[in-house]
């Protein structure tokens, strides 16, 4: 199982915002902890220098914008801690696991940093997003909920690639007195709970749903999001995401809607396995039924809500035919790849002229204290006071030489480059983002359409037999 927790970070006691930046990010990255650096991948920043960058972002966010914040109010990144079941992952796997999960949190906005470590007994990555957006104009709005919105974003990329999660994560603790009533049925909230569940299945739409709460007696709160009852002699409105993930808006809305498919099923065909069988009908069959072992499989990992949302994916697409699934959900994963690749490559190149941009600056600030370092008949006292600068200039000239004899590039043509890089991965992240919306919608009906069906089981089944005659 995956898990995750979201941690603003400001300055630490006394140190500035660039040492707390260089601390947290150097320990993120220990050799013992990461494979000797093996298992760091980055976005938009590279790791050797990530401490610098992140910070080079503020103070262009600062002179743009003349805005700063006092050190006690200053979020200067986020940590995200992910950690999976020990023996379920490679660390490998794990790294791109944490960089899906920052690239999707952050659309794609914020720099970060990857760290996977695996020294402990269960893998676990740290991943670190500068609040400072990529355009230095903004920053990282840390929503209510959202470290709620990142835990349900987790699980959904562990479901998505196979690995467990939480499903039914502990319940917010309840008060002695609230326990107790609900226990006798009096409580406020298991009223509510009894009333949506009486009153949902007969309503026509979400509309008719709140009067006829409204009926019952509740008063009602309807804004955005955000929905809340108000009961006869109840002194607080209730949220009803506060009544658990049934509850929610998004959630009555979705057992809404899977009453509303019926009509819509009859006129559905597809051919499985050459039988003729008429698949919505066959999915709705098996939903009402609640029978076979297939379905019982299914059902412990989904549920009745999952399976509606599937259904209306498949009518609203017109997908009638298991084939055309299949097809469309194999095109969708195609697709997904090549755009994945382009922008890898993007990045990777990126990367590189971040990096000589940086080794070409470095090497003019610090060409001055080499030349005298080389001069200097006390050269061990002499590294070891200015052996920061020192390892910099010998890095970039590394860097020079591996150019191959190439001429070394003005800085001015590198950020010319770079700004090209960005304008395209940021065209390309569009197409990006919907490719992978049909990717997870496609792939996650398919899988959810063998699940029910009992087909998944099936093709385990002749897989078995098949290596038994070997």
């Amino acid at each position: 199982m995956a898990v995750s927790d979201l941690l603003p970070r400001k300055s630490m006691g006394s140190k500035s915002r660039r040492q707390t930046l260089h601390d947290r990010l150097d320990y993120d990255q220990k050799k013992e902890k990461t494979k000797d650096g093996e298992l760091v991948s980055s976005y938009m920043c590279s790791p050797e220098t990530v401490a610098e960058e992140f910070e080079m972002s503020k103070l262009l966010y600062e002179a743009a914008t003349g805005r700063s914040q006092p050190k006690e109010r200053d979020i200067i990144a986020y940590r995200i801690i992910q950690s999976f079941k020990p023996g379920e992952i490679t660390p490998e796997e794990a790294n791109k696991l944490g960089y899906e999960l920052a690239m999707r949190f952050t659309k794609g906005k914020h720099q970060f940093l990857v760290a996977t470590h695996v020294d402990k007994a269960h893998i676990h990555n740290h991943v670190e997003f500068n609040s400072t957006n990529l355009e230095c104009n903004g920053k990282f709005n840390n929503f209510y909920n959202s470290a709620l919105v990142l835990r349900r974003l987790n699980d959904q990329i562990c479901r998505e690639h196979g690995y467990s999660v939480i499903e039914k994560p502990k319940a917010r603790g309840q008060r002695y007195q609230e326990k107790a009533a609900s226990k006798r049925g009096r409580s406020y909230k298991e009223q509510l709970r009894q009333a949506i569940d009486r009153v949902l299945p007969d309503s026509r739409d979400f509309e008719d749903f709140l009067k006829r709460m409204r009926k019952e007696g509740y008063e009602i709160k309807h804004r955005g999001k955000s929905l809340e009852f108000l009961a006869p002699g109840q002194q607080r409105f209730t949220r009803s995401q506060r009544l658990g993930d049934d509850y929610t808006k998004e959630a009555l809305q979705v057992r809404l809607s899977g009453s509303r498919t019926k009509s819509a099923l009859a006129k559905q065909k597809r051919q499985v396995s050459g039988r003729d069988v008429n698949l919505l009908v066959d999915i709705q069959a098996k939903m009402q039924a609640g029978k076979g072992k297939g379905y019982e499989r299914w059902a412990k990992v989904f549920n009745l809500k999952e399976a509606a949302k599937t259904l209306n994916f498949l009518v609203e697409n017109g997908v009638t035919d298991y084939s055309e699934l299949e097809m469309r959900a194999e095109t969708a994963g195609e697709t997904f790849d090549t755009l994945s690749l382009r922008i890898k490559q993007l990045e990777e190149r990126m990367t590189e002229v971040a990096q000589l941009k940086t080794h070409i600056i470095n090497y003019s600030k610090t060409r001055d204290i080499y030349k005298e370092y080389k001069k200097s008949r006390h050269k061990k006292e002499y590294r070891a006071e200015h052996a920061d600068e020192i390892k910099k200039h010998e890095a970039a000239k590394a860097a020079f030489d591996a150019l191959g004899g190439r001429p070394i590039p003005k800085v001015a043509q590198l950020s010319e480059e770079y700004a090209t890089l960005l304008a395209e991965k940021k065209e390309r992240y569009e197409e990006y983002k919907a490719a992978r919306k049909d990717m997870i919608d496609y792939q996650t009906a398919k899988q959810n359409v063998d699940r029910i069906l009992g087909l998944e089981a099936e093709e385990n089944g002749q897989q078995k037999r098949q290596e038994t005659e070997r």
